[in-house]
Formats: structure tokens, sequence, C-alpha cells
């Protein structure tokens, strides 16, 4: 079996280790938590990403027409 395993790694034991230390981490984390964490992740990455309005608006036209079309114009924070 620890052949098998072995094989399979194909000699690279750190790296093997570390998968097997981070899924551990991942399977231990309470889901509710990991969501946040991802949830806060997307929106770094999305507030980085440059914004062009529709042809023939402006920007703060277009971003004031977006924002209510979200639960009246709340945000989630």
């Amino acid at each position: 079996m620890i052949d098998a395993i072995a094989g399979a790694v194909g000699g690279n034991l750190p790296v093997a280790a570390a998968v097997l230390i981070a899924y551990m981490a991942g399977a231990a984390t309470p889901g509710g938590y990991a969501m946040e964490r991802i949830n806060g992740f997307g929106r770094v990455v999305a507030s980085k990403l440059p914004y062009q309005p529709p042809p023939g608006m402006e920007e703060t036209e277009a971003l004031e027409a977006a924002s209510e079309g979200v639960d009246g114009g709340a945000t989630d924070e």
C-alpha cells in the first residue's frame, strides 16, 4: 500500500504533505466561516476590476441605476 502511494506521489513528498495539510485544514474549517472568507475575497477581487458604464451613460448614473436594482438600493454591508 505504501509503495502505491509513493508511486502516485512520484517522489515529491513535500508537495504531497502540503496538499494533505491544506486538505485537512479545509475540512476542519466551519462551512459558514469558510464561505464568509470566500465571499470577502470575491468582493476584493471584484473591486479591483475596472468599471466601464454602458454606452451613453455617465459612470455615476450607471452606478446609481445598478444600485437601485439591489433590494431597493441597500447594500450588503
